[in-house]
Formats: structure tokens, sequence, C-alpha cells
């Protein structure tokens, strides 16, 4: 072999050695964890003390789920409810009964940054079962829409760069027929009927 050539590989193979090695999927396990969604490129569970997590398998980054939330929620009581990812970026609802109210958050989890966030809850009545999210989309951007139940009203709602907004309400919604029918729009039944709206 040439001196030229002899010197690149050495180069070559110094530089793999000091070269950072690139996560797999085993830099998001967790000794005596339990799953909740599991994906090529994300893993969302609880801890043994019943704290969600989210760990982006590519960088095996860890973000604790409950960052933006009441911190005196009682564990296994509080809950994560929906689930969604688009790419890097996690869509999910965290449920606290003691509250009432469920939070509604978009987070990039490669960067760890929360993108958005609402709280829906009651204005009036202190049951739970007032106030439930049962339908979520997220994009790219972590803008987010949802479906929520509030004391007998049944609504649609977005959260983008444009600010929270009702897109629409009535007893005819589809509590789980959201759909991102575009890029750049969101998609609900409301009697049979599909309707659609800006979500960026």
């Amino acid at each position: 072999m040439r001196p030229g050539k002899a010197a690149i590989c050495v180069a070559l193979a110094a530089g793999a050695l000091l070269a950072p090695a690139r996560a797999d999927a085993a830099s998001c396990a967790y000794t005596g964890s339990r799953d909740v969604l599991s994906t090529p490129a994300a893993r969302i569970y609880y801890t043994p003390a019943w704290r969600p997590y989210s760990c982006y398998r590519i960088t095996g980054r860890r973000v604790a789920l409950d960052t933006f939330v009441d911190r005196f929620y009682a564990p296994r009581d509080a809950h994560l409810g929906q689930l969604r990812t688009t790419g890097r970026v996690l869509g999910f609802t965290w449920v606290d009964p003691g509250l009432p109210a469920v939070y509604v958050q978009s987070l990039d989890m490669r960067l760890a940054r929360f993108r958005r966030r609402a709280i829906v809850a009651p204005s009036v009545s202190a049951e739970p079962s007032a106030v439930r999210v049962t339908d979520l989309v997220v994009r790219q951007s972590g803008a987010i829409a949802w479906v929520q139940q509030v004391e007998g009203e049944t609504s649609v709602w977005r959260l983008d760069a444009g600010g929270r907004a009702r897109l629409d309400a009535g007893e005819g919604i589809g509590t789980g027929s959201l759909s991102g029918v575009s890029a750049t729009r969101v998609g609900w039944d409301h009697d049979g009927v599909a309707r659609s709206a800006v979500l960026r």
C-alpha cells in the first residue's frame, strides 16, 4: 500500500474511534418501565414510579411528559391519554381527574422542546367525566387539533401559529373522526358530512 493511502486509512480509523456512537433502540431501555407506545422513531413509557417519558430512539434523548401539568397529581390516577406521532413530533394528552382537566400538548422529541400547550377544563362541574379529549392530530410544526367533550358539548379545536380557535361544535361531530386531510388542513365528520379547516 502506498504511504498516502496508508495515512488516509489511519486517519479514517481514528475518526471512527472519535466519532460519537449512534444511539439505537437499546438507548431507550429503562429497567422496570412499561410501554405505552413504541414506534421506529420513539418509545413512550411509564417508569416504575409511574412517571411518563418519551425517548427519541435516534438520539436516546428522554423528556418527562408531566413537565407542564399539576405537580401534585396522583400517580396512576392522572395518566396519558391520546398519543400521536408525526416524525419527531409527539402529540399527547395528559388526563388529570383530580382537577379535573385534560392537557393537550405537542413536543419536539429530538430537541426536547414543547411546541404547543392547551388546558381543557369544565367551567362548572367538578366531575372527572365532565371533560374528555377523544381524538387528536399533530403536525411536524407542533400544531395540534383535537375533539373535546366538555359538560355535554362536543367541539373541534386547533392550536397553531395563529393561536387557539374553536372550529366546530355540535352533537353530530364524530368524536373519533379527526384526520390530516392534507399537509395544511385537518378534517372531521359532522352529521356524516366531511368538514375541514387550516392547521399549519
